[in-house]
């Protein structure tokens, strides 16, 4: 990485974090600006090892531009009633912000852009989900409810992150050689297509844009004029419904294969 790289970088960061300064009350920035400080080399080395994985013409200055970028989100939307380390609720936003960039130039191969779509996504929605854990009181019946809803919704995830790019074969699960099998995940796969068209409107058109158009969760929730907080409910929300769509499609199958 050139010295003149890491200074356009630190220029684009620092000028984003000026801009942002705004939103929040003073003794909120400066516990903000602390973190950045902290983890500025965090995020610098997460950079530096996506860079490793790329050809030598890719544009190293906007890399850790965009890793810095995902820091200063992160941030900004960390809070310690989380419950969890700020590396690790900062690690996916500084990758998530780095390959967010990479997509928009092209640089992603399809066959990893699944891989990534996945792991983002499912740390969106765990942490609406963390959210929505701190908000509620809930007791052990509900906590139990909530863990089938999240293991459901991650496998929802799974699924809509291998469709929507129907390339990437190699995260499908290695076991699954016989044709059995495979034809079983197709079917899954087909039945998930059918659950996303029967959403209500403003969940179907968030699962398309952000799966299937390419889109960050708040460039979809731009679009359907939704807070981000909103958004990542909403994302929350179909995901559930899909599940329980996909569910009721597979007892019907098997309800009428039992007749035959």
């Amino acid at each position: 990485m050139s010295q003149s790289a890491a200074q356009m970088a630190d220029k684009k960061a620092k000028s984003a974090l000026v801009n942002s300064k705004t939103v929040l009350p003073r003794n909120e920035n400066a516990e903000r600006d602390a973190l950045i400080e902290q983890y500025l080399p965090y995020a610098t080395s997460i950079a530096n090892k996506v860079i490793q994985t790329l050809s030598n013409d890719a544009d190293i200055e906007e890399i850790i531009c965009n890793a810095r970028l995902g820091l200063l989100e992160a941030a900004k939307r960390y809070d310690p009633k989380y419950n969890v380390d700020f590396k690790t609720f900062s690690y996916y936003r500084i990758k998530g912000a780095i390959y967010d960039g990479l997509r928009k130039t092209g640089w992603i191969p399809r066959s990893l852009y699944a891989k990534i779509k996945f792991e983002q996504a499912s740390n969106e929605y765990l942490q609406t989900m963390s959210d929505r854990s701190l908000r509620t009181k809930m007791s052990p019946d509900e906590e139990m409810s909530e863990i089938y809803e999240t293991v459901n919704s991650l496998a929802s995830i799974y699924i809509i992150s291998i469709d929507a790019n129907e390339e990437t074969l190699d995260i499908e699960d290695k076991k699954a050689n016989d044709i059995e099998r495979k034809a079983e995940f197709q079917k899954i796969k087909e039945f998930m297509r059918q659950a996303i068209e029967e959403l209500p409107e403003k969940e179907r058109k968030l699962i398309k844009m952000y799966y299937f158009q390419n889109k960050t969760l708040e460039e979809a929730g731009e679009k359907l004029k939704l807070s981000k907080s909103w958004t990542s409910r909403l994302h929350a929300r179909a995901l559930e419904m899909l599940f329980k769509k996909i569910s009721h499609m597979q007892m019907k199958v098997a309800h009428q294969a039992s007749k035959q």
